[in-house]
């Protein structure tokens, strides 16, 4: 039995339409799939360097990346209008600049806090450090000048992080400015850690002190009790002197 003609119609294959995916312009997904291309490895390390270096977590950042698949989500919905394609990427791209940026301006944070609490303790051991670095002890210690320079300069730069952060677009003048916000914190670890060394120290140098002082007292009252023990030994009458000095009676 002879099989039924086909169709030639049926059985070509089905006609693409390559100016959109999902439905949606081509154009529209290839600039969003660049973006997340593009931004996510900078997310990526900015809460590793959260999270690694300066040992804190932020939740957010995770969630700005969670928003960055929902606005996908939702540019390639089938009830998504055209008219709101952009709009999802400029939300996603703000999830993108969030995830980046703010990161390194917790972490800067975090870490001034560390500072203030070195820093104070430094001012008030500063006097005794001056003092010993005339006898070749603390040398390279920084003057109280000297830090307010170097904070000048982190503050400077802290604050170029802070105005690229009103940028509305990821460009080279965004990404230079979280390189300054990462800049900012490198500084102020160095200045916090040089600091912090000196601290240590100078504690180390007052707690060697203490111990000479007691083991000089010590071996002057072990000196004294054995010149008083060798009298006794010695001059038994002294005994009985001690007695009528102090006053007391024999039993």
């Amino acid at each position: 039995m002879a099989d039924p003609p086909t169709d030639p119609v049926s059985l070509a294959p089905a006609q693409k339409d390559d100016a959109r995916v999902c439905g949606v312009d081509r154009s529209v997904v290839e600039r969003f799939l660049i973006m997340v291309r593009d931004n996510y490895p900078k997310a990526d390390r900015s809460s590793f360097f959260l999270e690694e270096v300066a040992g804190t977590t932020y939740t957010l950042s995770m969630a700005n990346l969670r928003d960055v698949l929902s606005h996908l989500a939702t540019l390639l919905a089938e009830d998504t209008p055209p008219e709101e394609w952009e709009a999802q990427l400029a939300s996603a791209e703000e999830h993108f600049r969030r995830a980046i940026q703010e990161p390194h301006a917790i972490a800067l944070g975090v870490l001034r806090e560390r500072f203030n609490s070195v820093y104070s303790r430094y001012q008030e051991i500063l006097p005794h450090i001056r003092k010993m670095q005339g006898k070749g002890l603390f040398q390279g210690a920084p003057t109280d000048q000297v830090i307010q320079g170097r904070l000048r300069v982190i503050a400077q730069l802290a604050t170029a992080g802070r105005a690229a952060k009103r940028r509305n677009r990821i460009d080279p003048d965004w990404d230079h400015g979280v390189g300054e916000y990462a800049e900012a914190y490198d500084k102020l670890l160095a200045l916090t850690q040089e600091l912090s060394g000196h601290v240590h120290q100078h504690e180390a140098a007052r707690q060697q002190h203490i111990s000479k002082v007691w083991s000089i007292g010590g071996a002057i009252g072990t000196a004294v009790l054995g010149t008083l023990s060798l009298l006794l030994v010695l001059f038994p009458s002294f005994v009985e002197r001690i007695r009528d000095w102090l006053g007391i009676t024999r039993p």
